[in-house]
């Protein structure tokens, strides 16, 4: 514990010299100070003490309150904040070759949620959104706000109104109007990328702009694979899980900028300056108020209160207490009760462990996974943390949600090997087989449409014709639907002016 303001310390002198004064010359230090009628006003009560102790009393308070007004603090951990975010544009493709359905349910459909997943994600970033095909439209400037962002892509009718072929100048020109008086600039394309086709035109354009590229691909593609690379941006095809956004990510904010950044290291105390004020006020009413039977219950409630007031709501008062309750409900698997008493205490990393793993038991598996991801801390034991990884995976798998099981078994391998983990990682991996297998099953089903059955042949014949399924909506989504595809473009979206044009622009798929 330290004094944010040490130089107000040096007003003690003052309190601590009168009260030498008085000692040594057995005098009452006051009355050199103050008049005999300004004496009666400070000590307007008796309340039962002698002149001498109410003037040591007072000297007591002075010292408080300048105690107080120094400020004792204790350090916590530092927060490292950077002066510039890296800025990036998600650029997402929307050119008729992304419609195809090779990828279920449909490549367009898969960079929407990619998009949301990467957004979700990117707390750390300044995030625009952009539309190109032939042209780029612009769906979102540069914000710190991600919500906005996630409700126009939930609102957002992508797969309409837009020209067949793909013009990745309209993507870049278009991205750097976004980019514009921003330092740290990325491009991150959501593309099938388009013909490989020779790509030295925009390679020189990024250089000039100084933007680095990153690439999300829907299919493989050399020549844009190599463009990113010479960008010194990254490339990662597509997964069923989430391990190429969080790649992506990584990728991003690891890069390192020609830009200058500046680095602040912001200190976070906790403040105790209200013990010795609490104190002083206490005093003050010792030394005014008179102690008769009828005030000492008053005195008593006071007491109480200026002490709660003056405690810090994250100092923890009952935590002892609540742990203890939350220990004891726990052991009679009372699950909801311990969940009540760990929700009121002051947690620590093993508190919220205890927490999340009380909030499975009482199988509130979304809970328990916000509580374990709250269990970490630093320079924690590979074991450990190896050990919180594979119980948020059991949380997943619990959802039914096994790509996600399947990620945290892998993290929760990278720290520490376990024989569990390892043979619960493999049934995911099966699971997602069959899982997907059956899913491609019901989507080709959907799509043909019987149209005989042979006697002879075991199974229906099918025909080669697709089914146009025309999907149920509720009537306040059809009328927003309808009025926006009687426009060119969604009226949502700000067409960019932009220039060049690829060597594949003209291609219609």
């Amino acid at each position: 514990m330290f004094f944010l303001y040490p130089t107000v310390l040096f007003l003690l002198v003052l309190p601590l010299g009168l009260f030498l004064y008085g000692f040594r010359n057995r005098a009452t230090p006051l009355n050199s100070i103050f008049s005999k009628t300004m004496q009666k006003k400070l000590f307007f009560f008796s309340g039962g003490l002698s002149a001498h102790l109410k003037n040591r009393l007072f000297l007591l308070i002075i010292t408080l309150l300048i105690i107080a007004l120094a400020r004792p603090v204790k350090q916590l951990n530092s927060l490292d904040i950077q002066s510039s975010k890296a800025s990036i544009v998600l650029a997402i493709d929307v050119s008729k070759s992304m419609h195809n359905i090779d990828v279920y349910p449909s490549r367009l459909a898969l960079a929407q949620k990619k998009v949301t997943a990467f957004i979700e994600n990117s707390t750390e970033l300044n995030i625009g959104i952009l539309l190109y095909a032939q042209d780029a439209y612009m769906l979102y400037p540069i914000s710190e706000n991600p919500q906005i962002l996630l409700t126009l892509l939930e609102q957002g009718k992508l797969s309409n109104s837009f020209k067949p072929n793909s013009n990745l100048f309209s993507a870049l020109e278009g991205s750097v109007q976004l980019l514009e008086g921003y330092q740290n600039r990325h491009i991150l394309l959501f593309s099938d990328g388009g013909e490989e086709v020779n790509r030295d035109k925009e390679l020189v354009y990024l250089k000039e702009q100084n933007i680095v590229l990153s690439s999300l691909a829907f299919s493989p593609n050399i020549t844009m694979k190599k463009l990113v690379t010479k960008t010194k941006g990254s490339y990662q095809t597509y997964t069923w899980g989430s391990s190429d956004i969080e790649t992506l990510i990584k990728a991003i904010k690891e890069h390192k900028s020609s830009s200058t950044t500046y680095q602040y290291d912001i200190k976070q105390y906790k403040e105790y300056f209200q013990i010795p004020l609490a104190l002083a006020l206490l005093l003050l009413l010792l030394f005014y108020l008179p102690l008769g039977k009828k005030n000492t219950s008053l005195l008593l409630l006071l007491l109480f209160f200026i002490s709660t007031v003056s405690t810090p709501v994250h100092a923890g008062v009952f935590d002892f207490w609540y742990l203890t309750q939350a220990k004891k409900a726990y052991t009679k698997a009372n699950y909801k009760e311990a969940i009540n008493y760990y929700e009121k205490a002051d947690l620590s990393p093993q508190g919220y462990y205890n927490l999340a793993t009380s909030y499975y038991k009482d199988e509130a598996y979304l809970n328990a996974i916000k509580a374990y991801k709250k269990a970490f801390y630093k320079q924690q034991e590979k074991q450990r943390e190896a050990k919180i990884h594979h119980n948020i995976a059991t949380c997943y798998v619990r959802m039914r949600k096994f790509d996600f099981a399947k990620e945290s078994y892998i993290t929760s391998l990278s720290f520490y090997h376990t024989k569990e983990s390892s043979e619960n990682l493999k049934q995911m991996i099966a699971l997602l087989k069959v899982q997907r297998k059956n899913l491609h099953k019901k989507y080709q089903k959907l799509q043909f449409k019987a149209i005989g059955k042979n006697v002879y042949a075991p199974n229906p014949m099918f025909s080669n014709y697709a089914v146009k399924l025309t999907p149920l909506i509720p009537s306040e989504e059809e009328k927003w639907f309808k009025r926006i595809s009687k426009n060119k473009s969604p009226f949502y979206l700000q067409k960019l002016t932009t220039h060049q044009r690829s060597q594949d622009a003209n291609v219609s798929y």
